[in-house]
């Protein structure tokens, strides 16, 4: 650190103190560091000043609206004016209900991104009732972790115990769920209808007089069929008139929702989160319609109708939608539609880049077992995880258009779409033959009018990636993405991929390589029965075969020694949940 500054150069002392915090509260996080080094008296001044310096930047680091509104509470709750010289207050305090440290909420999520970068993250299972995990969802409201299983029935758990709270029984195995803000959404298996049940959070947030209006239990297929761990006996549902709130994790029917036609996938979100427009929204789509709910509305009528053309009619993989778009994968590609207009806007990806998919059998693709570099854990208690440096490909690379010709246009591998996501720019979609497709800028791009030029712009911005595993599922939140394959799970932020175009003659950025980050603390035989893949901003959640790792006899640590799983978590059959938390230090 230099020891002074002549007064004259020092902006310190020519702007005064205030007006110098001012300047530099619109530095982004790196530079403000640097000024710590500056001199002593920028070091006190930067030190004493944490809210001043620190609050703008918790604006910036990908902190969500709910938690940066809880953050203010805490602050109003324990602000203290900071002045310049104040004795330096200890940054090295956890937060807490009673402290808050703006320093340390951006030291905490910055130290979580870059650890969702490298792979850095600590292990933890789950034990939903009977270990016959089907699918899973988290509520962090309530604390629970609700999951449909391979029997039949319907369970609430503890998160952090494994606890379990409620239970549907016999209403069904192998049932899909969804789940967004309280609501949880499951197939009856009885018939095409979808059963909507909230949490005791959603149902506190009804008015009286919507409360009222809850059909009666006796119309759901869950009549009689709950059951309260928390109390020891049947569960009877609480009356709608009355203003009692059930238990934690216990669900209340809420409504039914029947489509026209017999639907195969479906699909809930938030329309315009964050606004005061938001609404709770369930999306799902049969061979040759598709329809969009609002889920707070009293009608059990859809809100929006898409009708497919005969073309491109057939069973739906996937469903996934926007703000603005629909999403629909196929067999041999994503149909896009627009929310606004109802009409197909494009296919994705054009028909002439589907040799990048039917190559993953014969031209460049990746072995990841072979090229998967192992990273020491950097604490005892870390998961090992492994990188891979891979280079996508190009619409216009050398060799494809010869593929595509050879391969039938690129159907030989029976590629079959298999999940659709995104994130704040970037569409992701993957296919069992194993190809990961990425289209960079899609919101800019599917603005354009002109179908010519959005189709130049497609392919401008369209990434492959060619792996040699089946690929099953896909997530994202924020910039990162994860996805599962029948014997891996990778991890890839969106800052490793190349900027686009990606096109060879008008292109000037470099081939540069593609980073994937490789969790080794799975094996193929736990993999196999992975039914479900969820994430959220600090955790991934898969459903992992415990009890076929033991009978394989685990899985290797850094050193080559191997690990079985807990006790716990090879109960019964086995099937549990596997968690990677990302919030470490």
């Amino acid at each position: 650190m230099s020891p002074s500054i002549h007064p004259a150069c020092d902006p310190l002392s020519t702007l005064g103190p205030s007006l110098f915090l001012q300047i530099l509260s619109q530095l982004p996080l790196e530079s403000l560091q640097t000024c710590y080094s500056v001199s002593k008296s920028w070091n006190e001044l930067i030190s004493s000043s944490p809210t001043t310096l620190y609050k703008p930047l918790a604006y910036s680091i990908g902190l969500e609206p709910p938690q940066l509104s809880k953050l203010e509470k805490i602050d109003k709750n324990t602000a203290k004016s900071s002045a310049w010289l104040n004795p330096r207050q200890d940054q090295s305090k956890p937060i807490t209900s009673d402290t808050l440290h703006w320093k340390n909420v951006v030291k905490e999520q910055v130290i979580m991104q870059n650890n969702w970068k490298r792979g850095r993250a600590k292990g933890k299972w789950i034990y939903p009732r009977t270990n016959t995990a089907w699918r899973i969802k988290i509520d962090e409201e309530e604390g629970t972790i609700i999951s449909t299983t391979r029997l039949i029935g319907v369970s609430v758990s503890d998160f952090e115990t494994s606890e379990p709270l409620f239970e549907y029984k016999e209403v069904g195995g192998y049932a899909h769920l969804e789940f967004v803000k309280g609501y949880a959404i499951f197939n009856s298996n009885n018939d095409r209808s979808f059963e909507v049940h909230i949490t005791p959070s959603a149902l506190s947030r009804l008015s009286t007089e919507r409360r009222s209006k809850l059909p009666p239990s006796n119309q759901s297929i869950t009549h009689n069929k709950g059951y309260s761990f928390t109390n020891g006996k049947r569960y009877v549902p609480v009356p709608t008139i009355s203003n009692e709130i059930p238990p934690r994790g216990h669900l209340t029917y809420y409504k039914s929702l029947t489509p026209r036609t017999e639907c195969f996938a479906f699909r809930a979100r938030i329309d315009r989160q964050y606004t005061p427009e938001e609404r709770l929204v369930f999306g799902t789509s049969s061979t040759e319609e598709a329809y969009i709910y609002d889920l707070q509305s009293e009608s059990d009528q859809e809100m929006e109708n898409f009708i497919y053309e005969p073309e491109d009619r057939g069973p739906p993989n996937y469903i996934e939608f926007d703000d603005n778009y629909l999403y629909i994968c196929q067999q041999f590609s994503v149909n896009v539609y627009s929310r606004n207009t109802k009409r197909k806007l494009l296919t994705f990806p054009p028909l002439f880049t589907a040799p990048f998919d039917a190559a993953s059998a014969i031209y460049t693709c990746y072995d990841t077992s072979k090229v998967t570099k192992k990273i020491k854990p950097k604490a005892k208690d870390d998961i090992l995880v492994g990188e891979i440096e891979i280079q996508g490909k190009w619409i216009d690379d050398l060799g494809f258009d010869a593929v595509m010709m050879a391969s039938g246009q690129g159907r030989i591998a029976g590629r079959k779409f298999s999940a659709i996501h995104y994130t704040s720019n970037d569409l992701f979609a993957i296919t069992r033959s194993g190809t990961i497709y990425a289209l960079r800028n899609y919101h800019e791009i599917f603005s354009i009018q002109n179908p010519e030029e959005r189709d130049k712009a497609v392919n401008a911005n369209s990434l492959a990636i060619v792996l040699r595993e089946c690929l099953l599922q896909l997530s994202t939140y924020g910039e990162n993405v994860v996805i599962t394959s029948s014997s891996s799970v990778f991890l890839l932020h969106t800052e490793s991929l190349p900027k686009p175009p990606y096109n060879i003659g008008i292109s000037q950025n470099p081939r540069m390589n593609i980073k994937l980050i490789k969790l080794l603390d799975i094996i193929q035989k736990g993999m196999v029965q992975c039914s479900c893949l969820q994430m959220d901003s600090k955790r991934i959640y898969i459903v992992y075969w415990a009890l076929g790792e033991a009978e394989a006899g685990g899985h290797e640590d850094y050193e080559g020694n191997k690990i079985l799983p807990p006790e716990q978590a090879i109960n019964a059959h086995g099937l549990c949940v596997k968690v990677w938390d990302f919030s470490v230090e």
